[in-house]
């Protein structure tokens, strides 16, 4: 989407304001979501980016008819700012004292009796209460029947049309018809012989059950569409010029109808007259248009009960089948042939002073993409040379883009999906002469990174839990981090795969217990702002190691396979364990890449960078 002058932008929001007031309205909410919640969003959807101008990806856009406000979080706030100035829209940096929350700047804005307005399909039920719970009932909130940005926005993109391809059994372990019957089994009992159905909307779950793949979303493989699971059928709703011969009758032969992409709100109006019970089930990140539709059918119908549930395809995803562990090892392969090449490449080039954060991304796409099974980018590379580095989801472009010089830290965060599994690194690098600082605060991260992957914990242990081992040794010397530790991976899928996290901070995703199959990222960080960063980043699953009187115990496998910079090491900082981790890791990454490579000089290379120290 290309950028316009912001008067361009004032005067979208003022076309806005004459679409509300045909419509009764009195302040429209514009989130960053789509139908489907998805993480990243299809053009047609970004409507919040076409309507502001600000292109980070979080925010939140209100307009009234006399003024407009957008919240974001830290990492946009000079973004933001830049982007915003000009267009009338008052950036609100959220967690900032004096910030308001929306729902009390929105009261501060109107009347008694004024209506605020919003497209369901694109408001998540879980937004919609954390958005309006606070709101008083002075203030009335409406469902708007019209989507603005159908009539406002003349060159909306269309909905996406890429194909949909199998994910082969061989990969996946399981078929789809045992995944359905596993969703159905994890729904909640009925008695009195009523129906059950499911409503799934979340794109991720729905690939995984069905075990298909799509490219509709960027960094992506997946595909717009719904899910229903009866109790003795499923129907998937989508674009059916997206249907191969061949995935045609693959869904046949699973039990799976198609129907149109929309065609689910015909599902509610059947609910609606069915005259027999009916129990509704719909997930947490139902959109608020489809929860109105179903609900309408409990006002109407005594016999059916609408429950929303937290889905049960999350925790079923999470631990891997056998086949799907094996997928992860060999993507980790290709990825790590493909990673000791590029960091090859970069000790040659840095001295040369022609290489920057946008043409060392280009670089190691090139790289990857030469691996059989390449499927694209697993998320946006981070690739941060300097005080960059200490931007935590800084993405370079043309024009921030520094130029890569023979000293200090490159901070590179990258994935790719293969055709078996997806990979999420990062490896901190360093490209000249450190000072002490550098030195020290790589170390410490190192240090939580090895104190992670090398624990070994009861059955049921949470990320909360588990979080001190990555912080501890940071903590000492007066460091940390505000990102997460560990997020879930999914076989080739979405790079950021819940239900569990390794944080610090309590919530529900890090009061998730650790199981035999879970895979979760160890990335451990320290950030000193303005001058350089540091993390540290492999894929990690967990595995049963035995048990004792006290019961069952779990350790983690590494799955990334690439060496670890053991330049900026201060090895005195180190105990004789995380040595001896560390000197066994690179043996491992040893042994498995060098059958991969042809190249000499990369075997050469790799050989001194898995060095014992």
């Amino acid at each position: 989407m290309s950028r316009l002058n912001p008067t361009d932008y004032k005067a979208r929001v003022e076309a806005l304001r004459r679409w509300l007031r045909g419509e009764g309205l009195n302040a429209y909410v514009v989130p960053t979501l789509d139908p489907h919640n998805s993480e990243y969003l299809p053009f047609r959807w970004q409507t919040r980016e076409w309507l502001t101008g600000f292109t980070g990806s979080a925010g939140l856009a209100v307009v009234t008819l006399e003024k407009a406000a957008l919240w974001t979080d830290s990492r946009y706030f000079l973004q933001a700012e830049e982007q915003l100035a000009g267009t009338g829209i008052e950036l609100m940096r959220e967690g900032m004292t004096g910030t308001p929350e929306p729902a009390r700047w929105i009261e501060e804005q109107l009347q008694d009796g004024d209506v605020v307005g919003f497209c369901g399909e694109c408001m998540s039920k879980e937004l919609f209460d954390s958005l309006f719970a606070d709101l008083s009932d002075r203030i009335a909130v409406r469902v708007s029947e019209n989507d603005p940005f159908d009539y406002l926005w003349r060159d909306r993109p269309d909905m996406p049309r890429t194909l949909i391809t199998l994910f082969p059994e061989a990969y996946a372990g399981l078929s789809a018809r045992e995944k359905l019957q596993a969703v159905r089994d994890a729904l909640p009992a009925v008695h009195g012989g009523a129906e059950r159905l499911f409503l799934m909307n979340d794109l991720s779950e729905i690939a995984w059950t069905l075990n298909l793949r799509g490219g509709d979303i960027d960094f992506n493989p997946l595909f717009l569409a719904y899910l229903l699971i009866n109790d003795d059928k499923a129907t998937l709703f989508v674009d059916r010029h997206k249907l191969t011969e061949e995935v045609r009758t693959y869904l046949s032969r699973e039990g799976v109808a198609v129907d149109d992409y929309n065609a689910w709100q015909y599902v509610a109006r059947e609910v609606r007259h069915a005259g027999r019970a009916v129990s509704v089930y719909l997930p947490a990140s139902v959109n608020m248009a489809q929860l109105e539709a179903f609900e309408l059918a409990t006002e109407v119908a005594d016999d059916v009960r609408l429950e929303v549930i937290p889905s049960p395809v999350p925790p079923l995803r999470a631990v891997k089948t056998e086949a799907e562990r094996e997928g992860m090892r060999t993507a980790m392969l290709r990825d790590g042939a493909a990673m000791v090449q590029f960091l090859r490449w970069l000790d040659e080039e840095v001295p040369k002073g022609l290489q920057t954060e946008v043409s060392i991304d280009k670089k190691l796409t090139a790289l990857r993409a030469e691996q059989p099974g390449f499927k694209g980018l697993s998320f946006p590379t981070i690739a941060g040379y300097a005080a960059h580095g200490a931007i935590v989801h800084y993405e370079a472009t043309e024009e921030t883009a520094a130029r890569l010089e023979p000293r200090g830290l490159l901070l590179l965060d990258s994935g790719a999906h293969y055709d078996c599994g997806t990979t999420d690194i990062t490896r901190t690098v360093a490209l000249g002469p450190l000072t002490e600082e550098e030195r020290r605060v790589y170390t410490l991260v190192l240090k939580g990174h090895i104190n992670l992957a090398r624990a070994r914990f009861p059955e049921g242990t949470t990320g909360l839990e588990l979080d001190l081992a990555a912080r501890y040794g940071m903590w000492q010397r007066g460091y940390d981090f505000g990102h997460g530790t560990g997020h879930g991976v999914g076989t080739y899928l979405g790079v950021h795969e819940g239900p569990h996290q390794i944080r610090k901070n309590c919530r529900a995703c890090t009061l998730v217990p650790f199981a035999d199959g879970m895979t979760v990222t160890d990335e451990p960080g320290i950030y000193v702002s303005g001058r350089f960063g540091v993390r540290i980043e492999n894929v990690l699953l967990a595995h049963e190691d035995g048990a004792t009187d006290f019961g069952k115990f779990l350790a983690f496998e590494t799955l990334t396979l690439c060496p670890i910079d053991l330049r900026p090491v201060e090895k005195e900082l180190l105990t004789d364990e995380e040595i001896a981790w560390l000197n066994a890791y690179h043996d491992r990454v040893r042994a498995a890449l060098m059958p991969l490579l042809a190249n000499s000089a990369d075997k050469a290379w790799l050989e001194t960078a898995t060095r014992h120290i």
